[in-house]
């Protein structure tokens, strides 16, 4: 990653900056932006699939035929040269499966644009947990969901020990994980990812993601490792296994946060009643309680407990069995509700992001150093973009 390094350290830029930087990576493909024109129609209302508070997403066909998801940035956007200069980076350097593919960019005059592969089937949090809405009527049955699970498990360890520098996402989210035809999931929104080099054991900085899923070591004191990551992907593992969110206000109180839930229900050997009823009880169980468990696992309190992302894909596919004494309770960044002061070290910014985590109004904000927003990214018709990470809600 040629210039990763740079992109971790320096923040804000201009013009020169966009053009200097992306001339510097080697695999991105430069798009004139009169062929993003023409792919789209001239950006016809009619390929519009998403649109929101960084700009609009569209449907296009490229020269070659190949079909893509436009993003085009606004000039208004929040997203900086920052995170469009890190997500050009990171993702164009790596390719997975369970990774989205950038096609390229344009970076022509005042526009910024991101190309990427089109997805059919939207994201998990538009399809599976909102009640299965799917314009073609997709089933996630149990094998669908352990597919999906092992999926992302597999994009994520990738991205933890196999890419150089390691990449920490820092928001894995269900409507991060976008589906193709076949339900294969891939990772998307790598603008608020992170370099973590070989000789260094966290990332001190200023806290990005979602409410919900992030580690509460990393809300709490900006410490930043792989292990956040990893509580994030255990708290979507319980999503998918459950059908629900991590935090629903329409059940009962005592229901309402689901690793307290899911925490209570292991305790009293009852897991199994944390499972999806939309399955219809149509599901290996003891195949599910393994899934939760791990996914128990990776959300503990101590980081140091939860495993790796290879040994959890080992986990969940019964190459490796689990060791039921080393599951302890979770971390929840409730236990800090309470918590007033960092330290005298604590400026007034990082006081003002800290409380953006520790009163939260709902589980679909999205944090960043620029303050709070809704991220409830996906894509496709009656949905939104979760393309390069931001908002849209379609118009179609």
């Amino acid at each position: 990653m040629g210039c990763s390094w740079f992109l971790c350290h320096k923040s804000g830029g201009g013009r020169s900056e966009v053009d200097g930087e992306i001339a510097a990576i080697d695999n991105v493909k430069i798009y004139k932006y009169r062929e993003i024109r023409q792919a789209t129609d001239d950006f016809s209302g009619e390929n519009k699939i998403g649109e929101g508070g960084f700009g609009s997403v569209y449907k296009g066909r490229l020269k070659d035929g190949k079909l893509a998801a436009i993003k085009v940035l606004s000039a208004e956007s929040r997203q900086g040269v920052r995170e469009f200069l890190t997500e050009i980076n990171v993702i164009s350097e790596i390719q997975h499966e369970n990774l989205v593919k950038l096609y390229g960019c344009c970076v022509e005059g005042n526009h910024r644009i991101l190309v990427y592969n089109y997805l059919e089937n939207n994201s998990l949090d538009k399809t599976l947990l909102a009640g299965g809405y799917s314009p073609s009527g997709m089933q996630f049955d149990w094998s669908t969901r352990a597919n999906i699970c092992v999926g992302v498990a597999k994009g994520l360890a990738f991205l933890h020990e196999e890419v150089r520098p390691h990449v920490i996402h820092r928001d894995i989210k269900a409507s991060n994980i976008l589906l193709d035809k076949d339900l294969s999931p891939k990772i998307s929104d790598f603008g608020l990812a992170r370099l973590m080099p070989a000789n260094m054991t966290h990332v001190s900085t200023r806290v990005a993601g979602t409410i919900g899923y992030l580690a509460p070591e990393y809300a709490v004191r900006g410490q930043l490792t792989r292990k956040a990551d990893i509580y994030s992907f255990g708290v979507l593992l319980m999503e998918i296994v459950s059908g629900r969110s991590n935090k629903n206000t329409r059940l009962p109180t005592e229901y309402q946060y689901l690793l307290e839930r899911a925490w209570e229900l292991y305790e009293r050997n009852e897991l199994v009643d944390l499972v999806d009823p939309g399955l219809n009880g149509v599901f290996d169980a003891e195949e599910a309680c393994r899934y939760l468990k791990i996914g128990l696992l990776c959300t503990q309190d101590s980081p140091k407990l939860r495993p790796t992302m290879s040994k959890v894909v080992r986990l969940l596919t019964g190459e490796k069995d689990i060791d039921y004494r080393k599951i302890s309770r979770p971390g929840l960044i409730s236990d800090f509700m309470d918590l007033k002061v960092r330290g005298p070290s604590e400026t007034k910014t990082e006081e003002v992001n800290r409380q953006n985590y520790t009163n939260p109004s709902s589980s679909s904000n999205t944090s960043s150093s620029a303050g709070t927003h809704d991220n409830s990214n996906a894509y496709s018709s009656g949905g939104s973009s979760a393309y390069a990470g931001n908002t849209f809600s379609s118009t179609i």
